[in-house]
């Protein structure tokens, strides 16, 4: 069988030991310390961001400084320079080779007018007839610089000999 078993609950508890108690409040102390240490090291996280910010503000405010409104004289300028650009860029040595290469001999040319803002060209030119006009402005349509090339007007010479045909053709030129 088996012994009986005794309980006595009204016996006092043993209180905790002293170096218990002592390493209990030790730890309190060390964890009060380190709570401390870790609010001021956010503190100084948060002074060094905000400074960091403020100066990578003021970078790219000098870096995107708002650009002042150009007075008319600079307007002017610039206007006069596009200008300047737009003439010294014309392909005059491949416009005047595809003009001046056609191989018939029925189309005289006359003159040729610029107008580099548009990027236009305009051929006058006296054809024998109104077909040779037609395979001229056939021939410039074909062209690998020329685009658009257009009869703005001809009218037949009936007082001349032969009445040859006087016409005009706008083209636009452009990049290969």
């Amino acid at each position: 069988m088996m012994p009986d078993l005794h309980i006595d609950f009204g016996q006092r508890q043993q209180r905790p030991a002293r170096a218990g108690i002592a390493l209990l409040g030790v730890a309190l102390v060390l964890t009060c310390v380190a709570v401390v240490h870790f609010w001021s090291a956010q503190d100084t996280r948060e002074r060094q961001d905000a400074a960091l910010d403020a100066q990578r503000q003021a970078s790219f405010v000098k870096s995107h400084a708002p650009k002042t409104a150009p007075t008319p004289a600079q307007k002017l300028a610039q206007t006069q320079a596009a200008a300047v650009l737009r003439e010294l860029t014309v392909p005059w040595q491949d416009l005047l080779s595809i003009v001046e290469d056609y191989r018939n001999q029925d189309v005289a040319l006359i003159g040729i007018d610029q107008n580099p803002a548009l990027s236009q060209i305009r051929i006058t030119a006296e054809a024998k007839n109104l077909d040779a006009m037609v395979a001229y402005l056939r021939y410039l349509q074909t062209s690998v610089l020329l685009r658009q090339a257009v009869l703005n007007e001809h009218l037949v010479e009936t007082n001349v000999p032969g009445n040859p045909v006087r016409f005009q053709i706008t083209a636009v030129w452009g990049k290969p």
